[in-house]
């Protein structure tokens, strides 16, 4: 199954878990389900955007961009950790607002734990094709889908505690605080999301390169292949692209040199996963 495949199968079920939360929490007047449907929603829209920034990303460098167009991915995650920062305000304006009183009942119980299995699934579907194919985007995806499951779990849980309201003083409402307790770590991931993808595309990571540069180097002399006159590595959101200069010998025929290339490229991307993009470049001496 390819990547994009995956990603398409993973975005249709986060779109039904989604659907599921807020008709479910609307009917039965559960306003920390509909607080988290609404996290679902962006979990959908996320993927899309991550998919979308896959495909662009993953263009090779040119005139305009000589580096590449992995800043793209640092744009992405901004434009989610403002959609979240825009979906805490809702959350936070339904704690307030929101007047249904909430009665725990057996049919809830079964549309959340379906609704688990299905969270489920697109975990463990992230997971094992993230790690086979070593996409970053999906590893993302994966963990942005597992704090979905828990918050969902967390959702079952406060359910279960309703059942003891009776027992609790009059001013206090499980599904209120729980509502509120969701609007609180929603604030807290789109502000992390925000201020750390602000600093990717705001500042240079080169400098902080120079150990993966060294690792580089001494690899590629243990090759004993061709000389290095500089090597170049900037860093893009969760991955890097490496720039190579190679000396070339003028009499080296085509071939051969594209088989090198090949070998170069085959060993960089298995001593470090996080190498995505390298382009060769070769020089006269």
């Amino acid at each position: 199954m390819k990547e994009n495949k995956v990603i398409i199968i993973t975005i249709i079920f986060n779109l039904i878990v989604a659907i599921l939360k807020f008709v479910s929490g609307i009917v039965f007047s559960f306003s920390s389900l509909i607080a988290d449907s609404i996290q679902s929603f962006v979990d959908f829209i996320t993927d899309i955007t991550s998919l979308i920034a896959n495909k662009i990303g993953k263009r090779r460098s040119n005139k305009t961009y000589p580096f590449g167009y992995g800043q793209i991915y640092y744009i992405a995650n901004l434009f989610t950790g403002l959609l979240l920062l825009l979906i805490g305000i809702f959350i936070l304006y339904q704690f307030f607002f929101f007047q249904g009183k909430f009665i725990p009942n057996f049919d809830l119980f079964i549309i959340l734990f379906i609704i688990l299995a299905l969270k489920a699934i697109v975990v463990i579907l992230l997971q094992y094709y993230g790690e086979k194919f070593k996409s970053e985007l999906m590893i993302e995806a994966y963990k942005e889908s597992k704090t979905d499951l828990i918050s969902t779990f967390v959702v079952l849980l406060i359910m279960i505690f309703t059942f003891f309201e009776d027992y609790l003083p009059s001013y206090i409402n499980i599904d209120k605080i729980g509502s509120l307790g969701i609007a609180i770590y929603v604030f807290y991931v789109s502000i992390k999301m925000i201020i750390s993808n602000m600093k990717g595309i705001l500042t240079n990571d080169n400098e902080e390169n120079n150990e993966m540069r060294n690792e580089i180097y001494n690899e590629l002399q243990k090759m004993n292949i061709l000389k290095i006159k500089k090597i170049k590595i900037i860093k893009m959101a969760t991955y890097y692209s490496v720039f190579l200069q190679i000396i070339v010998d003028e009499n080296l025929i085509i071939k051969k040199y594209l088989a090198i290339e090949k070998k170069i490229k085959c060993r960089l991307k298995t001593i470090n996963k996080a190498i995505r993009f390298i382009d060769i470049e070769p020089v006269e001496n």
